[in-house]
């Protein structure tokens, strides 16, 4: 395969990110040079030795590659390459993908990749070798897979050497820790030095004698200064490439207040900041509390250290607050944040553990979620340490809070670590690359567009004014990532409660009545959550391990119970495509339960289906998306004088020379030193090499109404016109291609804007699906509440209703617990509950509705439609809208009416099928007729 087609099979198999795939370009054009030809040339044992040659050449290539221009000199016996790739943006899977080219391409065989310790290396083992690993790099690969490629660990090495012989045709990846090459065992000739009398030479002496190994060295910066990395030179490589977060050369010696020295052999940097600017990690922000200089109390008082951590359980109790709605509403694996605690010392450690894990602490909310780690230094210490922090990512770890001695280095990086507060730490000290770095991998592996759900908050207690500059002079923290929260604000604890819906919470309760099945549950629950627990585990974290599994099984249970009823069957309506579900499905928790207990459930079901339609509305399942036949956009000329003026490259320089008071980019005044040099920030984080029309455009074709295709001829004048008009205020091609570069989407945003004003849509319509019969049961209905939060019932506040409070205590309602999102919705539900006319009603879940969806002015039409109530009578089902009678007629609620009408009318032509007996219609109230003298049916009156 020759080096075009492998970069792209490659790219867009394995879904290289931007950073992954320039790597690999980088590095396949190299190869490719005059002095690559010389690298791959050493296949030849006759042109190994001294690579200085190599070495000239390389820099001087590096000169005529901007990308490479760091490159000085290697820094061991063979040519070795550092890729410094920024933490989260998927070092492991960009060493996949050499291996893959330069199999592909230059038919290379022999691979050897080094961790830097045991949890490292497991993780490479698992991601190389399990085909149904979710994170198995060579998916896509056909030609690299489970029967072509052998893995060769220090488990089975000496097998693989009796028989390499045998399959002299297949890919071989040798995956070792760097402690398999000490120079002590080498020397006492133990491990993979050992001489094997049956084969005649040592592992080691193996991989030397292999012309075409390439080793690949993971978290390279770990062992740079190693003694085990004098036994790699000894096995001479064909070359290395090494992989790391953090470029640096740090030796035991000079690891502590010492300035750490950038590695010579660096070919590629993509580092942090470009990684939080393009997307590809959370975003980082600073919190701090407002106007409060915590500098003026003792700063080692215990008092003091109690305040701060309130302000980061405030921080952390929103972003958990976030993550389990986000999972909820968009059917996603929920994921539960970690605090992260930096105390001064150990003993420091125990008194805020102590703190923490009080009843006086935020009501007790974090008893028994507590755990202090403290690193060790070496060998299998530290790999414990790893393994323990690592588990806090399982979803059985009721773990919240992370007490840490000093600040975290590299190789345990988690993906649910939302809230990082260093107590005792100043404002220097915390907006590092080190502390920022620990909460920075995105746990669904993309940012999602929900801010609290992208973010880490990194908690600083300095003076305010000190923050503000701190964040400034940070290269990560962009100035308007600083949020203070009141002391007021921060008292607050806030907690998602999920209310099943009455039928589900019937079943649950027949379940934790029923001692026979819970005996079981709880015994399959100590089972479950065995992977968290160890011997050191306190007590209490033991106990709400086990009981927050318990619970979580009897939810799931009563589920999947509920969802072997049918709402056809239950009508005798013929099934239409239907498939019956398992009895018990495999390898699930519920067929690891006892015959007896299957059968108490079977009659636990039999008993509930008999009442599946008391307070539980059948909703029918059907997609409606708004659709359009032909969009027309008009030609138009573009109104300049609405575009914003932007600030080019050569303003800033001169607004920062001028006097002791400077302004930044973002406008602000400060004192100061001036600066003489400018750093060029671009969205992109490099030049483009397009025309500035042609930038502008990129963005323009990602709006959801423009096909380049279909509106080249527009697109083409129109950036044009922008072009031209932000050329009449710069001096030259430089500074108007730098001015765009750094605002395109801005740019392209307000072109957009004035493009629909000119759309006109023809043939509106929808895409529908096929109706599909409604889940027994109803979606679980999920709210946020402040801790100890007191429901109300709706008729203590018939004189007051307000949004703030929760509701409970309803007798039709299908859920035992709501909040409105206004005193008039509110009011309905009052009317609703005790109105003798309804059978029940009911407040949808966000997700309720699966399908629906409604177009906005834009033409976006992924909106999804939510009604506020739907009521179910004898003789038909309502769904209902409130609202003020002003807005009925704006476009967005008449859009919204459209899918509920069109959903309405699919339904009830489908009445006798599916579970569906009544008619739907739909209907908008308006807040103005909703009085508590009104009756239901005179505000439903057609």
């Amino acid at each position: 395969m020759n080096k075009t087609q492998a970069l792209q099979y490659i790219t867009n198999a394995m879904s290289l990110r931007t950073p992954q795939e320039k790597s690999l370009v980088l590095f396949a054009d190299y190869l490719e040079s005059n002095v690559g030809k010389k690298i791959l040339a050493r296949m030849k044992r006759e042109n190994r030795g001294n690579v200085n040659d190599i070495e000239v050449m390389t820099k001087e290539y590096g000169q005529t590659v901007p990308e490479l221009c760091q490159f000085q000199a290697f820094e061991r016996t063979f040519p070795a390459y550092t890729f410094a790739l920024a933490t989260g943006v998927g070092k492991t899977r960009l060493m996949g993908a050499f291996v893959a080219y330069l199999y592909l391409v230059y038919e290379i065989q022999h691979f050897m990749l080094v961790a830097p310790g045991n949890t490292i290396y497991r993780k490479l083992v698992d991601d190389f070798s399990k085909a149904n690993n979710p994170k198995y790099v060579f998916r896509g690969i056909k030609e690299i897979n489970i029967n072509t490629t052998r893995i060769i660990t220090k488990d089975n090495y000496q097998q693989n050497q009796a028989t390499a012989s045998l399959f002299g045709n297949q890919v071989q990846i040798n995956i070792f820790n760097v402690q398999q090459f000490a120079q002590k065992d080498i020397e006492q000739e133990k491990g993979i030095t050992k001489f094997s009398e049956t084969l005649g030479e040592s592992y080691f002496e193996y991989l030397k004698s292999l012309s075409d190994l390439v080793v690949l060295l993971d978290e390279s910066h770990h062992y740079h200064a190693d003694a085990a990395m004098g036994s790699l030179d000894r096995i001479d490589p064909l070359f290395g490439l090494e992989f790391t977060a953090t470029p640096y050369i740090v030796t035991t010696a000079t690891r502590i207040n010492t300035e750490h020295t950038l590695k010579k052999n660096i070919l590629y940097v993509y580092n942090l900041g470009d990684a939080i600017r393009d997307g590809y990690v959370k975003d980082p922000w600073v919190g701090t509390e407002a106007d409060v200089d915590f500098g003026q109390w003792d700063a080692e008082s215990i008092e003091t250290d109690a305040r701060k951590l309130q302000l980061a359980a405030f921080f952390h109790e929103r972003a958990k607050v976030a993550l389990k709605e986000y999972a909820l509403e968009n059917n996603k694996t929920e994921v539960k944040p970690v605090m992260l605690v930096v105390a001064k010392d150990t003993a420091h450690a125990s008194q805020l553990r102590a703190l923490i894990d009080s009843d006086d602490f935020r009501g007790g909310a974090y008893k028994g979620k507590v755990i202090e780690v403290h690193t060790k230094t070496k060998g299998e210490e530290a790999d414990e340490t790893i393994e323990k922090l690592i588990s806090l990512e399982h979803p059985d770890n009721i773990v919240e809070v992370v007490i840490h001695v000093n600040m975290l280095k590299e190789g345990w990086d988690v993906t649910n670590i939302y809230t990082i507060a260093p107590i005792r730490s100043s404002a220097s000290e915390i907006l590092t690359e080190q502390t920022i770095g620990r909460g920075l991998r995105l746990p669904y592996g993309e940012r999602t567009g929900n801010k609290n759900v992208d973010r880490v908050m990194i908690v600083a207690h300095d003076n305010y004014a000190k923050v503000i500059e701190g964040a400034r002079k940070s290269k990560l923290i962009q100035p308007s990532n600083i949020e203070s929260v009141s002391i007021q604000d921060t008292k607050s604890v806030k907690e998602v409660v999920e209310v099943q819906s009455v039928f589900v919470a019937s079943i649950q309760e027949k379940i934790k009545a029923n001692s026979a099945i819970m005996q079981e549950i709880e015994a399959q629950a100590v089972k479950a959550v065995s992977p968290v627990i160890s011997e050191d585990t306190p007590e209490d974290v033991k106990a709400a391990t086990i009981q927050s599994k318990t619970d979580e099984i009897v939810e799931n249970l009563a589920k999947q119970e509920a969802s072997r009823l049918s709402f056809a069957e239950y009508h005798h309506h013929k099934k239409v495509d239907q498939v019956e579900p398992e009895p018990w499905p495999e390898g699930t928790l519920f067929s690891n339960l006892s015959d007896p207990a299957k059968k108490e459930l079977e009659n636990i079901g039999r008993v509930s289906g008999q009442t599946i339609e008391v307070r539980n509305i059948p909703i029918p399942r059907l997609m409606l998306t708004p659709h359009y036949g032909e969009l027309i956009i008009e030609d138009f000329n573009l109104d300049t004088k609405r575009l914003s003026r932007y600030a080019t490259e050569i303003s800033i320089l001169e607004e920062r020379l001028q006097g002791s008071q400077e302004k930044d980019l973002f406008g602000n005044t400060q004192e100061g030193a001036r600066e003489t040099e400018i750093t060029r920030v671009s969205s992109l984080g490099e030049g483009r090499k397009q025309s500035p029309e042609n930038t502008i455009i990129s963005a323009l074709i990602e709006q959801p109404l423009l096909d380049y295709e279909e509106q080249k001829t527009l697109l083409l004048k129109l950036s044009g016109q922008a072009v031209m008009h932000y050329k009449s205020f710069v001096s030259d091609e430089n500074s108007l291609k730098m001015m765009i570069e750094n605002n395109f989407r801005q740019i392209a945003k307000e072109i957009y804007d004035q493009i629909l004003e000119h759309k006109k849509f023809v043939s509106d319509g929808y895409l529908e699906s096929g109706i599909r019969e409604p889940k027994p049961y109803l979606e679980q209905y999920n709210i946020s509440l402040v801790q100890n939060e007191k429901p109300v019932t709706l008729e203590s506040q018939v004189n007051r209703f307000s949004r703030d409070k929760i509701y409970t205590g309803f007798s039709k309602a299908c859920h035992s617990m709501y909040r409105f999102d206004s005193s008039d919705e509110a009011r309905m539900a009052y009317l609703l509950d005790k109105d003798s006319s309804l059978e029940d009603w009911l407040r949808p879940a966000p997700n309720q509705f699966e399908g629906l969806y409604w177009r906005d002015e834009a033409g976006n039409s992924q909106h999804r439609y939510e009604p506020d109530f739907v009521v179910e009578f004898k003789k038909e089902i309502v769904m209902i809208e409130v609202k003020p009678g002003i807005e009925i007629n704006t476009p967005d609620v008449q859009e919204k009416k459209k899918t509920a009408e069109k959903y309405c009318e699919l339904v009830s032509k489908n009445i006798g099928s599916f579970g569906i007996v009544k008619p739907w219609r739909y209907v908008i109230v308006t807040t103005e007729k909703i009085t508590l003298s009104a009756t239901v049916t005179g505000l439903l009156a057609r």
